[in-house]
């Protein structure tokens, strides 16, 4: 690797060292890190590269920098894998404000973002890509009810795919009713978001800010992210965590009725059921195979919890008081 690195990158590192999940070298007194873009294109790294180099001159220290290839490129391939070479800053990244204050000002400087963001963009796109998503696992699940030989799995997918499906009408739905009936603001515009925000190490305050984990949405993107992850680590416990989170962000940004609602839509949206499913009839690990049976067994289980948890949303924020908001009505009688 060290030889490959100094092939395409002119980068000479004496030994390659861990940092969290991630492959770093240190270079004429630069530290570096390797990251894999398996599922990233060199047109929306180049953007990415875009937003990485504008936050760092904001003064946002823990975003790490694309470093080009000597041909300019925005990848390497190595034996058969995409990777990123990135700059990190020299001290390693703590984080030491709230997490809601500091998602706050990335997505404050993120919409005034100043270059057309084309290929990283997710914003407006929701309703299709829900309804493209729908489309293809309802093709799958077809198939497996017509399959005669069917694993524990297959039988708990076939029974609980039609309550899922209607969800996901519900939330393209919701999306729909918000962009016809609501005024977006300037909180409204698109920022720089992350395609999953938990799953960025920044914020447990442990590694730097990967452009590799980000896209160009709504800002309730990250925040029903973050809402989704908070529930289905706590349940109803998370209550007290998910007000302080909102506190801190609007303390820095008050979100619109346009925002609440767009939130809303994605926590309608079961994203873990789909990733659920997905995840397990894509892998070829036994053991992950059984994760995700677990899963999804716990997500059936607790499925008139997580409706409870909908149908009372806006009441736990207390939002009531100062928007007038629709709620789905049958989630009422859950």
């Amino acid at each position: 690797m060290l030889g490959f690195i100094d092939q395409e990158y002119g980068l000479k590192a004496e030994q390659i060292e861990k940092l969290g999940h991630y492959d770093t070298f240190v270079c004429q007194n630069e530290r570096y890190i390797i990251v894999p873009a398996r599922h990233r294109t060199e047109v929306e790294l180049n953007e990415l590269y875009q937003m990485g180099l504008y936050l760092a001159a904001k003064g946002n220290l823990s975003v790490a920098t694309i470093v080009p290839t000597k041909k300019g490129k925005m990848m390497a391939d190595g034996n058969g894998q995409p990777f990123a070479v990135f700059r990190i800053y020299p001290q390693l990244y703590t984080r030491t404000v709230p997490i809601g204050k500091e998602l706050a000002k990335l997505h404050a400087h993120g919409r005034l973002f100043p270059a057309p963001v084309v290929h990283c963009k997710r914003i407006g796109q929701w309703k299709e890509l829900w309804g493209h998503r729908l489309d293809q696992m309802e093709l799958f699940w077809k198939e497996k009810v017509q399959t005669k030989r069917k694993e524990e799995f297959d039988n708990l997918f076939i029974e609980s795919f039609p309550y899922y499906a209607g969800l996901t009408e519900n939330a393209i739905q919701y999306v729909a009713d918000t962009e016809l009936d609501e005024q977006p603001y300037v909180v409204d515009a698109a920022t720089i978001c992350h395609e999953r925000l938990p799953q960025a190490l920044w914020v447990e305050g442990k590694e730097i800010k990967l452009p590799t984990d980000w896209v160009y949405d709504h800002c309730a993107r990250d925040l029903a992210e973050w809402v989704r992850a908070l529930y289905m680590r706590n349940g109803a416990a998370a209550d007290e965590q998910m007000r302080r989170f909102f506190r801190e962000y609007e303390r820095v940004t008050p979100l619109s009725a346009f925002s609440w609602r767009l939130i809303y839509a994605r926590l309608l949206f079961p994203l873990h059921y789909f990733e659920c499913v997905e995840g397990y009839y894509l892998t070829e690990s036994e053991q992950e195979k059984q994760t995700y049976a677990q899963m999804l067994r716990s997500l059936v289980t607790h499925s008139r919890e997580y409706e409870s948890f909908l149908a009372s949303f806006y009441e736990r924020l207390e939002l009531a008081k100062r928007f007038q908001l629709p709620i789905i009505r049958w989630l009422s009688y859950a």
